[in-house]
């Protein structure tokens, strides 16, 4: 082997051990966007009144809300289930490159669809694109927090107008951590 070969298998050898040596850059930690996200961990008591509408007979529906943090600590993951209305999987996280917090979601009749979000105080106002059986359907949710452990919560649908048709109301109770 030439000096020149052994040399340069040196200069590797010690290059490698160097880069090897260096701390892995410490993963990326939530922010507060990520955080407000939180309020909604744990095990809630949702109730609600259902208006009359084409998807859903009107009456009253009581269901349980269960939330938790993801890894990580940049997302939920929430499950809805029981009452009047469909179970519901959902994921809500912040989106820190589009600047807006985004839900996707489906449920158990075949409801798929996503919401960006935004918060105001304790006011959230979520903005709804579903499909349901080959129709786009768009409305607005908006949640207002009211305490640590209650906020209430108003589903429109958009009527095509420009207006909305208020197709949910009802209150959240956190019963559980």
């Amino acid at each position: 082997m030439s000096t020149r070969s052994s040399v340069a298998v040196i200069l590797i050898c010690g290059f490698t051990s160097l880069l090897l040596a260096q701390a892995p850059p410490a993963p990326p930690k939530p922010g507060p966007e990520h955080e407000k996200l939180e309020y909604f961990v744990g095990k809630w008591t949702v109730e609600g009144e259902i208006k009359a509408n084409e998807f859903v007979p009107a009456g009253k529906t009581v269901s349980t809300e269960t939330a938790t943090l993801g890894p990580g600590g940049f997302y939920v993951e929430s499950r809805n289930e029981g009452g009047q209305l469909p179970t519901r999987l959902a994921i809500v996280a912040y989106d820190s490159h589009a600047k807006v917090y985004t839900s996707y979601y489906a449920n158990s009749v075949g409801l798929v669809g996503t919401a960006t979000g935004s918060v105001n105080g304790n006011t959230w106002t979520w903005m709804v694109e579903d499909k349901f059986a080959g129709n786009a359907i768009k409305g607005r949710t908006t949640v207002t927090m009211s305490s640590p452990t209650q906020y209430t919560m108003k589903y429109e649908m958009a009527d095509g107008k420009g207006g909305y048709t208020t197709l949910l109301e009802g209150k959240a109770t956190k019963v559980g951590r």
